[in-house]
């Protein structure tokens, strides 16, 4: 028994010297961090996207806007007034990488909705701000008519968003 005691005592006093000498010589190091803060993007439409008048038959078919306001459907369709592909300025950090993607929406009137969907633009494959921060681009996409389509005037809505 006394010899389990001294092998006990020894070896809490061993680890006793080895917890001090641990201690003996810890350090403290500071890290460093860095952050880079980009300013919120804004978005004003400068131009609305507007298909125009189109005269339609019974069936029902996409009407295509371009991106440069060049309005085409199906054989049977016409279209005439002003159309107008939608303009977009965005503003942002200068000299920035952005992302350029739309949500689907509508037009709703006297009829069933049409909807509003395949956008595109024309800020490129590698959209960037500018020097001043700012990025204008133009959006096209389809509008898909019903079969029977009612007369009368449509209006409605799309989201455009911009991001780093």
């Amino acid at each position: 028994m006394r010899t389990l005691f001294r092998y006990v005592t020894s070896g809490v006093l061993g680890l006793t010297v080895a917890a001090s000498a641990s201690a003996a010589f810890a350090t403290d190091l500071s890290g460093n961090a860095s952050a880079q803060i980009q300013q919120a993007i804004s978005i004003v439409e400068d131009t609305a996207m507007d298909f125009g008048t189109t005269a339609v038959d019974g069936s029902g078919g996409t009407v295509t806007i371009s991106t440069a306001g060049a309005v085409t459907g199906p054989a049977g369709y016409s279209f005439s007034g002003s159309p107008a592909a939608g303009a977009f300025t965005a503003s942002g950090d200068v000299s920035t990488a952005v992302t350029i993607s739309f949500t689907d929406g509508s037009l709703t009137g006297p009829g069933a909705a049409m909807t509003l969907n395949n956008f595109l633009h024309d800020a490129g494959g590698s959209p960037a701000t500018d020097v001043a921060g700012d990025l204008t681009f133009n959006v096209g996409g389809d509008l898909v008519v019903n079969a029977a389509q009612v007369s009368g005037a449509y209006a409605g809505t799309y989201t455009v968003t911009v991001n780093y």
